[in-house]
């Protein structure tokens, strides 16, 4: 039999998990030759995978590796600040500076700083980026 002061705590600890608002990461640490630098969520422009290593492309235009999953750094980042489009790609909302109609029903965005290969929103991601990138 369950006490009316178990069910309490047990209720309590519900009501905590439900108050509290999930916190993002705001600054990433980066190896850069014999430094470590800190970077700002604020200063990315999109994050993208190649090969095992992942990247952090800033607003000054430079990448930097860093000791992330793609997978790991979507639950990591803001969803109202960055977007996961495909499978290499995450992309911040405020350095998109053009959003293009692709082939095959497809996206392609452009942002302040361009990457090496175009970043194209996948089929099964459009309707959901639309709605990330309208405010819905």
């Amino acid at each position: 039999m369950v006490s009316a002061e178990s069910s309490m705590q047990d209720f309590r600890a519900l009501l905590q998990g439900v108050n509290t608002k999930k916190e993002y990461k705001s600054r990433f640490m980066v190896k850069i030759g014999g430094h470590i630098r800190s970077i700002l969520a604020t200063q990315i422009v999109f994050l993208y995978a190649e090969g095992r290593n992942a990247y952090i492309t800033t607003n000054e235009g430079h990448n930097l590796i860093i000791d992330y999953t793609l997978e790991e750094l979507e639950s990591l980042l803001n969803p109202q600040k960055f977007f996961r489009v495909n499978r290499t790609y995450i992309v911040c909302i405020d350095s998109i500076t053009e959003v293009l109609v692709y082939y095959n029903s497809r996206l392609k965005i452009i942002t302040e700083i361009t990457p090496e290969k175009e970043i194209i929103v996948s089929r099964e991601k459009v309707g959901t980026f639309k709605q990330w990138f309208g405010g819905e």
